[in-house]
């Protein structure tokens, strides 16, 4: 009807619109496609991402499937045919939470060994081997050549070099070349903690860890579990500056770039058909964006504002609305049953990273000066909505890795997608619910009497169908003769009791198919060995095997990964202040899970060296290091209690020297080998590379091995 709007209709489906409506679309669409014909250079590599997306999606139904059947399990909702078989038996739809129980046990588990208080699942540190600089040994043979020179000169020696053979002057070489590697290896160190502070502010900024916890979920969830990173975005950060006037605090907001991490989840990324592991063939990651977070990325590097702004065009002309088979029945069973009725529809996005060819590339518009060779492949990110490529840019990591990290709890060697924990334990569960199924269908039917009436004897007023207590039968009497009942009562046999043996039997194997049995959250149902502290002690540690080969996946798959991933990328475009070769330790599988029974070794360790043997070996500077390891375990501030090594080496250095004068003026001053009385003892010292001094001589500057 001519004037009128379009008429609302109580069916989301169904959108009637008046013909102005429908003239304004047309005109819209016509007036796209004449913007899309001046701009012919596009199709080229958004057919080359479709034709990537469309097979990697083609392939994927079989893991879309085990995907809704793990979130499905865990939920605690039965797959469409089994319910709908469950219906036409009858009777009880009951669902155990098994799985859910055994989940959230995984993920307790998991969190408190990569997510303590306190602690880090990871580390860094610096390469064993430390490697002297090119002048360091020049410097290190004067020295050994000033030393000789002062002894010669020395009154005792009066010029006789003598003692200096080739043997003894290694053997001091040697010995000065150890204690350089020794100092050079504790400055290393402090750089690396230095490094780790580094890297662990970032991570925290990026809410790196907050996302391995919805991270830890899905690895508890699915057959694979996904983090990304690190991605720069703007970010809008609050700070507090001093108004110049009034002297008090104003918020004034800023805008940054950060780094960030976030969990992808399983049913929005997509893979080559063939690939093995993450970075094997290509990605796509299905993104859902919203208007706003468009208009974010206009004037980011790589972005391109103009195919930006008519993409806005088409979304706010209502065409850019794309799904998926699965997308209702996921976002039924992630919470949001009306995602598909928000006015302001989410925008689909797809995020390639793989190959393409420089003219593809050069043709887009991409700068001459990073595509050299038309005809070559490059590694690149790209970003398609529709048709039309938003973003297409180099990868930068040097190495051509992307940006994604994923682990399984069971997985494949030759595939991405493992096993999770709702499929190995899927037969338990199924049993489960058919033996709770069976107790609850068991109970109402004998609950009470079944009847059996024969209508042929009940009066005409009688009701046979209503039965109560004290009830008065009116019947006839036996046509027969024979005199039997007209009405008989069968009390059907209760079953609950091996019912309920066949659930607890399958309950037990699935704690045992998982390596997560009852006592491991909590159970108090521990027969055996658990019923002492000691053997349920032994029990735990045997079962926990399990779970941390599961977090060895995860720190040698996503948190080793993440970190050296970090480490190149502050390198790259934050010019670190670092030299030297680190290594990056994911401690959470070799520490973390063990740091209780460590440090009640290392307390065991400490009361037993603690007798002068084991003193004289170990020295002042060795105890402290231990003490200094074991504060620092019990979360106090080691560093105000235990002095630094420095200090503590020149402690010893004070004592040894007040013990020789204490000896030197018992012997009524002799004279001895080593520099004139009164001369310093840092005599002939040179400096090293830091401008520092290199270690003496020796205690009273004699060569070794010479009294």
């Amino acid at each position: 009807m001519p004037g009128m709007g379009a008429i609302p209709s109580r069916n989301s489906l169904l959108n009637v619109q008046s013909n102005a409506e429908l003239d304004q679309q047309d005109n819209e669409k016509r007036r796209l496609a004449a913007v899309d014909q001046n701009l012919p250079l596009l199709s080229n590599l958004s057919t080359h991402i479709k034709t990537h997306w469309s097979h990697a999606k083609n392939n994927k139904w079989y893991i879309e499937e085990r995907l809704l059947k793990c979130i499905r399990q865990r939920k605690g909702e039965y797959d469409p045919d089994d319910l709908r078989h469950i219906k036409q038996f009858g009777g009880s739809e009951i669902f155990m939470m098994l799985t859910n129980v055994k989940c959230r046990a995984i993920e307790s588990w998991m969190k408190d060994v990569l997510l303590p208080a306190g602690e880090k699942p990871w580390g860094v540190s610096p390469t064993p081997m430390v490697d002297l600089p090119g002048d360091q040994e020049e410097i290190i043979e004067n020295q050994v050549a000033a030393e000789i020179m002062e002894i010669a000169e020395s009154p005792v020696m009066m010029g006789d070099m003598s003692f200096a053979t080739p043997e003894l002057i290694n053997e001091r070489v040697e010995e000065i070349r150890n204690e350089v590697k020794m100092k050079q290896k504790r400055e290393a160190v402090k750089e690396a903690e230095r490094l780790e502070h580094e890297i662990n502010d970032e991570l925290t900024e990026g809410e790196f860890y907050v996302e391995l916890q919805s991270f830890i979920k899905d690895f508890a969830t699915y057959p694979t579990a996904f983090l990304k990173g690190p991605e720069v975005r703007q970010k809008k950060v609050l700070e507090w500056v001093s108004d110049p006037e009034t002297g008090k605090k104003a918020a004034k907001i800023k805008t940054m770039a950060k780094r960030r991490w976030k969990r992808v989840s399983p049913f929005d990324l997509y893979f080559s058909p063939g690939s093995r592991h993450v970075n094997d063939g290509y990605v796509v990651e299905r993104m859902r964006l919203r208007r706003q977070a468009l208009e974010q990325m206009k004037g980011v590097e790589g972005f391109d504002t103009e195919t930006i702004n008519m993409v806005l065009l088409e979304y706010n002309a209502g065409l850019l609305k794309d799904w998926l088979w699965t997308d209702q029945e996921r976002a039924n069973i992630e919470n949001r049953p009306n995602e598909m009725d928000d006015p302001e529809a989410i925008i689909q996005a797809l995020e390639y990273h793989g190959w393409a060819s420089g003219k593809d590339l050069l043709e887009w518009g991409m700068d001459k000066k990073e595509i050299q060779d038309s005809s070559k492949m490059y590694p690149v990110t790209c970003m398609l909505i529709d048709r039309y490529v938003i973003m297409a840019r180099i990868n930068k990591n040097p190495l051509g890795l992307y940006p994604y990290y994923g682990a399984s709890f069971d997985p494949s060697n030759d595939s991405i997608w493992g096993q999770a924990p709702p499929e190995l334990m899927e037969d338990c569960q199924r049993v489960c619910n058919a033996a709770a199924r069976a107790v609850v269908n068991n109970m109402a039917i004998a609950s009470g009497p079944q009847v059996e009436i024969n209508y042929d004897r009940l009066q005409s007023a009688e009701d046979g169908e209503f039965i109560y207590p004290w009830k008065i039968w009116r019947t006839k009497s036996d046509p027969m003769g024979k005199n039997k009942e007209a009405v008989r009562f069968y009390q059907p046999n209760p079953m609950t009791q091996a019912l309920l043996l066949v659930y607890d039997q399958f309950f037990k194997q699935a704690g045992e198919q998982l390596g997560v049995p009852a006592y491991e959250h909590g159970s108090p149902q521990v027969g055996g060995a658990g019923k002492t502290a000691h053997g349920l002690s032994m029990l735990m540690s045997a079962s926990s095997k399990i779970m941390k080969d599961a977090v060895t996946n995860i720190d040698t798959r996503v948190i080793k990964p993440v970190i050296n991933d970090l480490y190149t990328h502050m390198m790259l475009f934050d010019a670190l202040d670092y030299e030297g070769d680190i290594n990056i330790v994911a401690r959470a599988s070799e520490y973390l899970i063990i740091a209780e029974q460590l440090q009640i070794r290392r307390m065991e360790f400490l009361a037993m060296t603690n007798n002068p043997t084991d003193m004289q070996i170990l020295g002042i500077p060795g105890r402290s290091e231990i003490l200094r390891e074991t504060i620092k375990n019990l979360k106090l501030p080691s560093e105000d209690i235990i002095p630094d090594r420095e200090e503590m080496e020149r402690q010893v250095l004070a004592e040894q020297a007040m013990l020789a004068a204490q000896t030197a003026a018992s012997q009524g001053g002799g004279p001895g080998v080593g520099p004139a009385a009164g001369a310093s003892t840092n005599v002939g010292m040179a400096p090293d590379a830091e401008g520092g001094s290199l270690p003496p001589l020796g205690p009273k500057g004699a060569l070794p091995g010479r009294s």
